[in-house]
């Protein structure tokens, strides 16, 4: 495709919601018939044995266990027939502790089991799976980042210690450099679909997956309804807005810590001018943000889930 020819198709209206917003990865997959079959190719595609023929939404947010303690919100966490806990996350942008992040959420979900009142809990505990989808390529050099599959490792027999806590992280836009014909499994084709649906007119591989006729249906933006559209709008717009406010901040930040640092002839002077023009930038498109979703009667919840304020911070907006 020539550069005329991209430009013309991206100046087109989109067919489908973007699976990466919250908005869309939650009207696709707070559904079981697109959960449950996503799971299952997820880990046969790992050969994990076991098959999930139903799961239960759980509630998303989870308390300290004591009142200075931070909640953790999870994009979506459910339970198998079986008790297992599955957390499936959609994250859009890097952190500088997102790995950090990963392991307190796959850990606290394990803790949480011996904490049920059960006197006699003899610490067994149910798996935890942890799937984080991240709209963004890590930073570390790997051979292999598509997909990764970590969990816990005994290192002096070079074998799995346990399978009872095991997490996927898998770099979306490794999929975007794929055709349809590089996907080979299931889980490929899944993938393929969430990292680029935003700019496909047709839903692909229905003949092979009749599932992905149902998300065809409920994925079109032409199937919504007024109000769906417009919350849908306003979290996008409310996205870019935020990226662009970050890129700018990165860019404003890069050239103050250069000139700093020429001036005072120190790196420290390159690092701070960077670190407090992102952090200013990203903190002005965050409260712009919330204005918005609070105008059109979002929750204070579901804003500093999307946004990263506080309830205090958004209560005096």
């Amino acid at each position: 495709m020539d550069e005329e020819e991209k430009l013309n198709k991206e100046s087109q209206p989109a067919v489908f919601i973007d699976l990466t917003t919250d908005f869309g990865f939650k009207r696709i997959f707070e559904r079981k018939e697109f959960m449950i079959p996503f799971l299952n190719d997820l880990l046969s595609t790992y050969n994990k044995e076991g098959v999930i023929t139903d799961i239960t939404y759980l509630n998303t947010e989870n308390l300290g266990e004591v009142s200075k303690d931070k909640r953790i919100v999870f994009d979506l966490k459910c339970k198998t027939q079986d008790g297992d806990i599955i957390l499936v996350e959609m994250q859009k942008r890097d952190q500088e502790y997102f790995d950090d992040r990963v392991i307190y959420y796959m850990n606290r979900n394990v803790a949480m089991q011996g904490e049920l009142g059960d006197d006699l809990w003899k610490f067994g505990i149910k798996k935890v799976y942890g799937v984080f989808l991240m709209d963004f390529n890590e930073k570390r050099q790997l051979d292999n980042k598509a997909v990764r599959h970590c969990g816990l490792y005994d290192y002096t027999n070079q074998c799995p210690y346990s399978y009872k806590q095991e997490f996927w992280l898998v770099n979306l836009p490794q999929f975007r450099r794929y055709t349809k014909a590089d996907c080979k499994t299931n889980l490929d084709k899944w993938l393929y679909i969430i990292s680029n649906i935003k700019n496909m007119e047709t839903m692909p591989f229905t003949m092979e997956m009749p599932v992905f006729k149902g998300l065809k249906t409920a994925a079109e933006i032409a199937n919504m309804t007024r109000n769906e559209r417009e919350s849908y709008i306003l979290e996008y717009d409310a996205y870019r807005t935020s990226l662009a406010a970050w890129d700018y901040a990165i860019k404003e930040g890069r050239a103050k810590g250069l000139q700093e640092g020429r001036a005072e002839g120190r790196a420290e002077g390159r690092a701070e001018g960077r670190a407090e023009g992102r952090a200013e930038g990203e903190h002005n498109a965050n409260l712009a943000t919330a204005r918005k979703m609070l105008s059109k009667g979002f929750s204070v919840d579901s804003i500093a889930d999307i946004t990263g304020l506080s309830p205090s911070e958004i209560a005096s907006l």
